[in-house]
């Protein structure tokens, strides 16, 4: 059996951070994996969420996912619905977790009807990583390493450098 790791929850430090910068490189890093899922017919998307099929709405992530990302680096966190209070603006949400070295992110995927969005709910770190050392640059080159392979020039944000290591 493996131990748990120690980590603690960044969220205190939310104030000191600017969370869209955060924000901006994970969807950068998204980009790819959500074009994937798109292709599926967004009424089916919308049936599985309104009627809580969970296991088929995380094999669709799954294989959208599974092309751009290590593992199970990122995953479906089992919680979808939609926002329906007028046509015009309904919305599909998805709870997602990436999990990969020590990061742990908790964010939701919003589909909407002309855009699609990411907003990060909470961040795990492990203790051993100081919570100065995380920024968006860092945050970029965790996301970099999670993935099988590098991030296409025309998604990169300014947070995501060029040259980003991978290991």
């Amino acid at each position: 059996m493996r131990s748990l790791r120690a980590v603690e929850a960044a969220a205190p430090l939310r104030e000191h951070w600017d969370i869209q910068a955060f924000e901006e490189v994970l969807a950068c890093n998204l980009k790819d994996v959500i074009a994937d899922f798109c292709l599926t017919d967004p009424e089916i998307i919308r049936f599985y969420a309104d009627n809580q099929l969970h296991g088929n709405m995380d094999e669709m992530v799954t294989a959208s996912a599974e092309l751009y990302f290590k593992g199970r680096t990122l995953s479906y966190g089992y919680v979808s619905h939609v926002n329906s209070s007028r046509e015009e603006a309904s919305c599909i949400v998805l709870e997602m977790e990436f999990n990969h070295d020590s990061v742990t992110v908790f964010f939701q995927l919003i589909f909407g009807n002309y855009y699609i969005g990411v907003k990060i709910s909470e961040v795990l770190l492990e203790t051993a990583l100081r919570k100065t050392d995380f920024n968006p640059m860092f945050f970029g080159r965790i996301l970099s390493s999670a993935r099988l392979k590098p991030l296409p020039a025309r998604f990169k944000s300014p947070y995501c450098p060029a040259g980003t290591m991978r290991h």
